[in-house]
């Protein structure tokens, strides 16, 4: 998705903004350009479906990225249409609906290499597509090409995406070093979320390194800005690893607690598989500390999560057949 330019920007509205900036000609063009009522609508629906998706409401925002879609397309608006193709990527890539995902970011990708401007975003959702594949070399070659063609202030996100990559290639050492070099550029940018998101990987190559101490102080500063910005799925991550970390340095209480609180946040926010998969390795970690009562509260807790995930799915099955999908 698209990232921000600083902390007044929503990071979602950061890439169209910019790019609005470009069409009306205020970056660096003398006529600023009226934008049509076709063009307008388009990016409304373009904005208003990028609103929906970071809500969490992934059917309108299915439906409003598909009118933008529809309507960028009858007009031949090609970076409205660029971005709705990536948007949509990554909300299909959110549902983990692969093959979805994988067709827009291609098509993106043909449309952005008209669209110059674009392209390095086009190639950081294709990078993102290829790696929930499970093709980290594609990814990174990717997350490269991404990297290479930033010209704005986007260079700290495409670089925390190449060491989340090295991560799970294993390359440890570039992976820091990606971090590192991520964490200053995001914060020369001022991009809160990019900056914690660098800190993670920081702290998770410490623990790596069996720095745990290290690790642990620099995923509660990553922890820190994460609250500080409402970043819930974020916030139930950095208690993960924390948890992780703790758990890995032999304080198996103190990870109970950080993942208490991660399950916690997730249900709250309504992510119940996440917060089903926080309770079933709680079970795990208070059966090793022989806290049975505890440990049989989250049994019950994952039986009461797993039938509700279950109750979920055949709603979305039902409404989906009574609502066919009208999606091109």
């Amino acid at each position: 998705m698209v990232t921000a330019m600083n902390n007044q920007i929503p990071q979602y509205l950061w890439l169209l903004f910019a790019f609005n900036l470009l069409l009306t000609g205020c970056f660096g063009g003398t006529t600023q350009l009226v934008r049509t009522e076709s063009q307008q609508r388009a990016e409304s629906a373009l904005t208003r479906g990028i609103r929906a998706e970071q809500k969490g409401n992934y059917q309108e925002a299915d439906s409003l990225l598909s009118e933008a879609l529809a309507i960028s397309s009858s007009i031949e608006d090609d970076p409205v249409r660029t971005l709705a193709l990536i948007n949509r990527a990554r909300l299909h890539r959110l549902q983990h609906d692969l093959p979805a995902a994988d067709r827009y970011s291609d098509q993106a990708l043909v449309l952005a290499r008209l669209v110059s401007e674009l392209f390095a975003e086009a190639a950081h959702e294709k990078a993102l597509v290829e790696l929930a594949k499970g093709n980290p070399p594609q990814a990174l070659e990717w997350a490269q090409r991404s990297l290479a063609a930033e010209q704005g202030n986007q260079r700290g996100a495409r670089l925390n995406l190449a060491s989340r990559i090295q991560l799970v290639l294993g390359n440890w050492d570039v992976a820091g070093s990606l971090a590192r070099s991520a964490l200053t550029e995001n914060r020369s940018a001022g991009h809160a979320e990019e900056e914690a998101n660098s800190l993670r990987i920081m702290g998770i190559v410490a623990r790596n390194d069996k720095k745990y101490t290290e690790g642990e102080l620099i995923l509660q500063e990553a922890l820190a800005i994460d609250k500080r910005i409402g970043k819930s799925s974020k916030i139930a991550t950095d208690l993960e690893e924390l948890a992780m970390t703790a758990q890995r340095a032999g304080h198996v209480a103190e990870a109970a607690r950080y993942l208490e609180r991660a399950s916690d946040v997730n249900l709250a926010a309504g992510r119940l598989p996440l917060a089903l998969h926080n309770r079933e390795n709680l079970i795990e970690i208070y059966t090793q500390l022989g806290n049975l009562p505890e440990a049989a509260t989250s049994k019950e807790v994952v039986r009461e999560l797993a039938a509700k995930i279950e109750s979920q799915r055949g709603q979305k099955k039902s409404s989906a057949t009574i609502n066919p999908s009208s999606r091109p």
